[in-house]
């Protein structure tokens, strides 16, 4: 049996039409899938930022850090009182300082960090993200360095290459200050996937960053991972104050948000605004549609009378508009579906060609130089019922105004 109004619908959806009132309605159903489209293209890649600086460069950086004048006797207690805390995953004692590191060809600016191999794969991901050599070379036998990929290729050195680091003496001679200068092994090479880390992050043995400050027996501090990265900020705070109790210590704390805390929240609202006038695209599409099924009704007026005198109720009237508005929907959220998926997917070699085309890169002074790509359903789905449910709604004025003509008024003028 054919449901009625849902074949009328079909017809009109389906009919041919010309002139202004086939443009409009091109207008409402383009403008729909373009909206859509680019609605999951924009909200796909800022998913995809924010997911490349949570896994990526946050897992790569402490999460928390206990900063202060803290020896070595005082690190084992400090790490068991960090782990009493169920939500501690590990923690890492540190050295942090900034220096110069040359080669044959190069001279670059670099922060340099003292760590413990074994320690640091308890908060960080840069085992994992090692290319070449090892981080478990890295000992107080000899003086070795792990260096990202993007430096080691502007100091055109690799793995067993020697470079030369240099870092302020703070102590003054009788002729003045002097930097401290000591040759160093590479022996490995790490690729996070940021440019900034890549870039300007050197790590040693801390026995060598201790020796290279002259640091006796202490440590600047130590970082701590956590197992939520958001949660980090709360529970540091209660850590430093709980330890500071007990251990009759005065240290003092930081976390990620303070590095990368305003970097995070700009995705976080870029995302939001872009998002936001992009759906401007969708409203516009709508008031669209709106005008085509008045414009639609118009046209239409004499067959609606006829429908009616012959037995068509008002209600039967008033659904025929909504379906035609529904498929109108349905329709251009589909296209926009396939449309924004496609470019979402095939987004990076479009932005290669681009770039080689313009001769340019849109992405140098960004944190990452690629446009990642994260594809979310729960996010897919709501554009689409939101697009869905919103041309529904707007197609209920015109199919009530459709239901009020009256037939004898109509057809008077026939």
């Amino acid at each position: 049996m054919i449901h009625l109004p849902l074949y009328i619908a079909s017809k009109y959806f389906r009919s041919k039409r010309r002139g202004y009132l086939s443009f409009v309605s091109s207008v409402a159903f383009i403008g729909i899938a373009l909206g859509v489209a680019l609605l999951i293209l924009v909200s796909s890649v800022m998913n995809g930022f924010e997911k490349e600086l949570r896994d990526r460069v946050l897992q790569s950086i402490p999460h928390a850090s206990i900063t202060g004048n803290i020896s070595l006797e005082e690190i084992p207690r400090l790490r068991d009182e960090l782990m009493d805390n169920p939500k501690v995953l590990g923690s890492s004692p540190f050295i942090e300082t900034q220096g110069l590191i040359s080669s044959h060809s190069s001279l670059k600016g670099v922060y340099l960090y003292g760590i413990y191999p074994k320690y640091e794969e308890e908060v960080s991901i840069i085992k994992q993200r090692v290319i070449a050599g090892s981080l478990d070379n890295l000992n107080n036998k000899g003086f070795g360095l792990l260096i990202g990929d993007i430096l080691a290729a502007q100091l055109d050195v690799g793995v067993n290459d020697f470079v030369n680091l240099i870092v302020p003496d703070t102590s003054s001679g009788l002729v003045g200050t002097f930097p401290r200068t000591k040759r160093f092994k590479v022996e490995g090479i790490f690729n996070i996937g940021s440019t900034e880390i890549d870039q300007s992050h050197v790590y040693l043995h801390i026995n060598n960053a201790a020796k290279l400050l002259r640091m006796k027996n202490s440590v600047h501090g130590v970082r701590v991972k956590y197992s939520d990265l958001f949660e980090s900020k709360k529970e540091i705070s209660m850590d430093i104050k709980r330890i500071n109790l007990k251990m009759k210590s005065s240290y003092s704390y930081r976390d990620w948000t303070y590095s990368y805390g305003t970097l995070f929240k700009a995705i976080k609202m870029e995302k939001f605004l872009v998002s936001l006038l992009l759906s401007s695209i969708i409203l516009v599409a709508i008031f669209n549609v709106v005008a085509m099924l008045l414009m639609t009704i118009n046209e239409k007026q004499s067959q609606i009378a006829i429908m009616m005198t012959v037995g068509g109720t008002k209600n039967l009237v008033q659904t025929i508009f909504l379906f035609y508005g529904a498929f109108i929907g349905l329709a251009g959220t589909l296209i926009g579906l396939v449309l924004g998926l496609c470019l979402s997917i095939f987004l990076s070699p479009i932005v290669e060609f681009l770039e080689y085309a313009m001769n340019t890169s849109f992405l140098e002074v960004y944190f990452i130089d690629y446009f990642p790509i994260d594809i979310r359903l729960n996010w897919i789905l709501s554009i689409c019922i939101i697009s869905i449910t919103f041309t529904l709604l707007a197609s209920y004025f015109p199919a009530k105004i459709a239901s009020t003509i009256e037939p004898s008024e109509v057809l008077r003028h026939e």
